[in-house]
């Protein structure tokens, strides 16, 4: 399955700049560009704001962290957490 629009509470993974082949769970959209959280290096509080051309989309959904992080809440580790679940399940492949 392939997942054509962005939109919150999805995987994406960085596919340029230096932080290639990093994972993200997207928090929200700015017109082209996509507001992305991994936990570690950028929390759902400062997302970085990457276009939309330079990742790849992936068919994992986590609506619920997203929609906390909408709400104020810090949900960093289970931002985490989730991002390394969806690493082993790549790894699997």
């Amino acid at each position: 399955m392939k997942v054509k629009t962005p939109e919150a509470g999805g995987v994406a993974e960085s596919l340029s700049g230096r932080d290639a082949g990093r994972l993200y769970i997207i928090v929200g959209t700015e017109g082209e560009r996509l507001l992305l959280a991994d936990g570690k290096y950028k929390s759902c509080f400062a997302p970085k704001a990457k276009n939309a051309k330079h990742v790849r989309l992936l068919p994992v959904f986590f609506p619920k962290i997203a929609q906390k992080c909408a709400q104020g809440k810090d949900e960093d580790s289970e931002i985490r957490a989730a991002l390394c679940a969806v690493r082993r399940e790549e790894m699997k492949k």
